[in-house]
């Protein structure tokens, strides 16, 4: 019975190509193994790195005094995370209402949020910094930032167009300040309703101011 002729080289290839898919086989095992155990070390690393932040920023809490509250949610905002970003808003809080309002800016723009509630108070603070900065074109930008977040909200996008007005009143931009509050008025008329001062008189009055 014939056999196949045989090829020496071809034969010597085979077995070669065996021996180099061996080597892949092991190469690309070590290689899943070493993304496993650094898929677990960084899980570790990253659960006791939010548990520390969490245990900071629980201390930072129930602070009784301001001034060490301040330093423990500083020392929070450093370790990131969820809570770690949330020490960064409750120090820029913290910053604006003792007067520091560039310092504060500084940590409301560094914090990161997931609720777009949150966000827009973030932004919120960060126009009243402007504002106390002498910085009313930021203002409104972040303002804007704000209301855009708040996605329609019935009392925050109200209660930040007030925001708006004033800096227009300030201004003496009376145009753009009846415009405020008329949308205050079209858009949210129980919140419009519910106020203490009388925001249809304060609409008149801007336009009047106008010359409209």
């Amino acid at each position: 019975m014939e056999t196949p002729n045989q090829n020496p080289t071809e034969e010597k290839d085979l077995i070669q190509s065996a021996k180099d898919n061996k080597k892949t086989i092991i190469t690309a095992a070590i290689a899943v193994v070493a993304v496993a155990v650094i898929a677990i070390v960084w899980f570790l690393v990253n659960q006791n790195g939010a548990k520390d932040a969490d245990e900071a920023i629980a201390l930072a809490d129930i602070e009784q005094n301001d001034s060490t509250a301040l330093a423990l949610y500083k020392d929070a905002a450093k370790l990131g995370h969820a809570s770690g970003n949330r020490a960064k808003l409750n120090a820029a809080i913290a910053l604006y209402n003792d007067g520091k309002y560039q310092e504060a800016l500084d940590y409301l723009k560094d914090a990161s949020v997931n609720s777009d509630i949150v966000e827009a108070g973030q932004y919120s603070l960060m126009g009243d910094c402007y504002v106390n900065l002498k910085q009313n074109a930021e203002a409104l930008k972040a303002f804007d930032k704000a209301i855009s977040a708040a996605d329609g909200n019935p009392q925050i996008v109200p209660f930040i167009l007030v925001k708006k007005a004033n800096i227009y009143r300030a201004e003496a931009n009376y145009k753009d300040e009846a415009k405020a509050y008329e949308t205050i008025i079209k858009d949210y008329p129980e919140y419009a309703q519910s106020r203490r001062f009388d925001i249809r008189a304060y609409a008149e009055r801007a336009k009047a101011q106008a010359g409209e």
